[in-house]
């Protein structure tokens, strides 16, 4: 092979290999925390909004009202920041910002924390970084009252970025409260059909791993966010939800053997997002179809273009059993 030959078939390969690792479903979301016990769970957007760029020193917060259950503690709290289009100029980079829970007038400077991101990740104008940033707050949230998360761009760079919103799960414990078993996942996938990756390979699947009786389930809640999901405009279905299904079912064929036999199901086009609300919470029972293990969600773009970032399977159960009994 010449050098002539060798060039460029090293620039294709340089063009298509990171695609397939970016935009198709790599970056699946992890279990980050797994646990039965008397209680109840929640998660909320509050009143996210879209920020719009954010320059050096331009704040953005969001509100959240909280009400615990009566006789109920906070036992898990996490805040989501939500982030895109992080860039100095043309170049992607990973946002700074300072970012604050606010409380009956204290301001608590929160520190750490996890960030997950994720890029289209081949060569070309706007590769910049999207993903989400998860604060644990267990310590800081424990009486009702409106709290308020806010950020600001401390970059002295000149770089900026865009807040689609901020996210916040809270579990709660009490002797009163039914028992429930939980798995939350979490990360950043993004996901987008266009350049080369079909529907197939735009799909990130999370898994509950576990054994469940769903005999003594009386409700089971299927939590995901989507971060742009159902921005872009166009027809058909732009969008996919699958729980304990393969993606490559036949719409048709796969409903009929669900009525017959049981089984998983899909819903189509279900994040709806607009130029003011950029994040898609989606809710909805799935009890119908549990198995007794390995349980998994898939989220599937088709030419929408989105973020996955939460995935969080509830169940509560029928009998009043404690996690003593059992063991």
């Amino acid at each position: 092979m010449d050098l002539r030959k060798a060039a460029i078939l090293i620039n294709f390969l340089l063009l298509i290999t990171p695609v397939s690792a970016s935009y198709a479903g790599d970056k699946p979301l992890q279990t980050v925390l797994h646990d039965k016990h008397q209680g109840a769970l929640e998660f909320s957007l509050g009143d996210s909004r879209y920020s719009g760029e954010l320059e050096h020193n331009k704040s953005y917060q969001v509100n959240f009202d909280i009400e615990p259950p009566a006789g109920s503690s906070v036992r898990v709290a996490k805040a989501y920041v939500y982030w895109v289009w992080s860039k100095k100029g043309l170049e992607g980079i990973y946002p700074k910002f300072n970012a604050s829970l606010v409380h009956s007038g204290t301001v608590l400077p929160l520190q750490g924390g996890q960030m997950y991101t994720d890029t289209k990740g081949f060569v070309s104008r706007y590769d910049f970084f999207s993903g989400a940033h998860a604060f644990d707050l267990s310590e800081e949230i424990s009486e009702p009252g409106t709290y308020s998360i806010s950020l600001v761009n401390s970059a002295e760079d000149g770089s900026t970025f865009c807040v689609q919103g901020i996210g916040l799960l809270l579990v709660y414990e009490g002797s009163e409260l039914p028992v429930i078993e939980y798995w939350i996942n979490e990360g950043c996938d993004m996901l987008y059909a266009e350049y080369g990756i079909d529907p197939e390979m735009a799909t990130t699947t999370a898994y509950f791993e576990g054994d469940i009786n769903s005999e003594n389930i009386a409700t089971a809640r299927l939590i995901t966010v989507s971060p742009s999901g159902g921005y872009s405009s166009g027809t058909g279905a732009r969008n996919r939800l699958y729980f304990n299904e393969k993606t490559g079912s036949i719409p048709v064929i796969g409903d009929i053997i669900q009525i017959l036999f049981g089984g998983g199901k899909s819903w189509k086009n279900i994040y709806q997002t607009n130029e003011t609300v950029q994040v898609a919470l989606d809710e909805r029972q799935v009890v119908t179809y549990l198995e007794p293990v390995e349980n998994f969600v898939s989220i599937q773009d088709n030419g929408d273009y989105l973020l996955a970032t939460n995935a969080i399977l509830a169940l509560e159960f029928k009998e009043p059993e404690t996690p003593e009994e059992e063991s």
